[in-house]
């Protein structure tokens, strides 16, 4: 189970919207967080000045936590959620993924746009160097985010899994069951595999070839809902017909999820996910549901 994790700040508008949802998910998911900001040697001499905004950020995520999980049963005191907040001085991307190694961190947090703008941040310098080299999952908060996502307004608590049967892929699963685990009743799986026609169909030879596939891939799906129910976890299977990412994104704005939940390397069949076309193209276009990646 996850037990702490790292919120990476910036003191802009865009990354309130981070705290807002880490304040939220980490009273419901009972995890402790940190909260960092890193500033440029430039930026030094406003050290004492922002460490006492993070603090005081800390303070107020503690308190709010504390109240979100009283309304919803919990008054429980080992439970409460701890959290603080702190300021180092570096370059970004190598101080986070630095700081998460010494300091036992089990998920990073972070924005999908930073203070630099929407095209310096958006999957390019910080976020995309942490997504590339953290061997800690990555929680990724896009900034539209809904507040239906946010303040767990949503039906049930879905979460998407793209799969394409590569064991590669099939690494957020143990994932995916700590976060449905954590987050308690309501939660759903859908399972959900893309068959990309890119070959014409003329003979009946071709023809069963294609229906064998596709049966071989819902069995293989239905194996996996087995799993999640094994687990006490409830999943379902979808097959879907297109262009893997669009298909993706298409099958999510139909139907509203908390979470997409991927490994960053999958099967050809996916087109090689990430940092292949699929995932980059799932995270470029996803705008208002966040997205959880784990590196096999």
């Amino acid at each position: 189970m996850y037990h702490k994790m790292l919120v990476l700040l910036d003191g802009s508008k865009l990354a309130e919207v981070v705290f807002t949802y880490a304040q939220e998910l980490s009273a419901r998911l009972n995890i402790n967080l940190e909260l960092l900001h890193v500033c440029s040697p430039q930026e030094a001499e406003q050290l004492p000045m922002r460490q006492a905004y993070m603090e005081k950020m800390a303070e107020i995520l503690q308190s709010k936590a504390a109240e979100i999980r009283a309304n919803i049963g919990d008054k429980t005191p080992a439970d409460e959620v701890k959290a603080v907040g702190k300021v180092i001085i570096g370059y970004p991307a190598e101080e986070i993924l630095k700081y998460a190694d010494e300091n036992k961190i089990d998920l990073i947090m972070l924005s999908t746009h930073g203070r630099s703008g929407t095209k310096a941040w958006d999957l390019g310098n910080v976020a995309n160097k942490v997504i590339h080299a953290s061997r800690f999952p990555v929680w990724l908060v896009p900034t539209e985010l809904s507040e239906e996502i946010i303040y767990d307004k949503l039906p049930k608590r879905t979460m998407v899994i793209p799969l394409d049967g590569s064991r590669q892929a099939e690494a957020i699963i143990p994932h995916a069951i700590n976060i449905a685990k954590q987050r308690g009743a309501d939660s759903e799986i859908i399972l959900v595999q893309v068959d990309n026609p890119m070959k014409a169909v003329f003979t009946a030879d071709q023809v069963k070839q294609q229906q064998a596939d596709r049966s071989e891939r819902e069995i293989y799906l239905q194996s996996i809902v087995k799993r999640f129910g094994e687990e006490g976890i409830q999943a379902r299977a979808q097959m879907l017909l297109g262009e893997p990412a669009p298909t993706i994104i298409d099958f999510v704005k139909n139907n509203p999820a908390q979470l997409i939940a991927m490994a960053t390397h999958g099967h050809a069949s996916l087109s090689r996910m990430i940092f292949g076309s699929t995932t980059e193209n799932i995270l470029q276009l996803v705008k208002k549901t966040p997205i959880f990646l784990v590196k096999p």
